[in-house]
């Protein structure tokens, strides 16, 4: 008799949220996070005694990032129209759900796997195209990151 894979995550959604409200969904991310860690040693000492974080910096680089409001404007009405909208700009969620599945050893469908928190957009590219507004490409900075699924 077949079994079904319960230890492998598969067809998770990733949602961009304002305010708890979805506004967009994405293909692709790839979360980065750096602490800054920093040697310690004692004066006169050349071994270092630990490695202390300096500076927490969660980077997102995601691909194809489709906004799914149908007034766009409205809902992101600080993003990035030119320089001066830039310094007062919006920041979002982007969550990790789990799909979950059947079995012992699933996930339950919709559980929070990572949550990054308070992201603000540094970079990337954008096609418009009809009926919809797609980001090919981005990185985000994230104020910080929540939650231990993946």
């Amino acid at each position: 008799m077949p079994r079904e894979n319960h230890q492998t995550f598969s067809g998770n959604r990733i949602e961009v949220r304002v305010d708890d409200r979805v506004i967009g969904l994405i293909q692709s991310v790839r979360l980065s996070d750096n602490y800054g860690l920093e040697d310690a040693s004692g004066i006169g000492d050349i071994h270092v005694v630990e490695h202390v974080p300096s500076k927490a910096v969660h980077s997102v680089s995601i691909s194809n990032m489709a906004l799914v409001r149908q007034n766009l404007r409205s809902e992101l009405a600080q993003m990035n129209e030119n320089g001066e909208a830039v310094m007062r700009a919006l920041i979002f969620d982007i969550v990790i759900l789990s799909k979950g599945g059947p079995g012992p050893r699933a996930i339950g469908a919709g559980e929070i796997l990572r949550e990054i928190i308070g992201c603000s957009f540094d970079s990337g590219d954008v096609d418009i195209t009809a009926h919809r507004i797609t980001m090919q490409s981005g990185q985000f900075r994230a104020l910080d990151v929540r939650g231990q699924g993946l």
